[in-house]
């Protein structure tokens, strides 16, 4: 499943993902904000998001904010989340296979919705590289968590 998040700097490009998702067939859950909301914020959005992928290893997330980071963030204090920021379809393609990136950050200040499409494409269409290196890493990354 795919969990989707964004505080009110990513309310409207998650809006458009959303249709865009629709219309592939690609399932998803919103996990707010379910309106726009000038005050909200994004700490609690990104952690909803952040502990529904970390309930399962084939759950994925999309989160956004202004310039992805604060999302980002925020999501990466959940155990098992890899959450990067991704500006472009190849960076995006390569957090998941290198990196075994689990959520996606975009950050809707700097990327127009049609760029954010082709990240998003690029990232669900990635698959993780068994590779040792990349392996031994992502356990390294997991082993820092306390």
């Amino acid at each position: 499943m795919i969990y989707l998040g964004a505080d009110h700097g990513g309310y409207a490009m998650k809006e458009d993902i959303k249709k865009w998702l629709d219309r592939r067939g690609v399932g998803y859950v919103d996990c707010g904000a379910l309106s726009f909301d000038h005050g909200d914020d994004y700490p609690s959005i990104a952690d909803a998001v952040a502990k529904k992928v970390a309930l399962q290893k084939k759950n994925r997330g999309i989160i956004l904010c202004r310039s992805g980071n604060g999302v980002a963030i925020a999501a990466n204090k959940t155990r098992g989340i890899r959450a990067a920021v991704c500006w472009n379809a190849p960076s995006a393609r390569k957090s998941v296979e290198d990196d075994h990136a689990n959520i996606l950050s975009l950050p809707s200040d700097y990327v127009t919705t049609a760029e954010a499409k082709k990240i998003v494409r690029a990232w669900l269409d990635a698959r993780p590289s068994t590779a040792d290196r990349h392996v031994r890493r992502v356990r390294a990354i997991n082993s820092l968590l306390k």
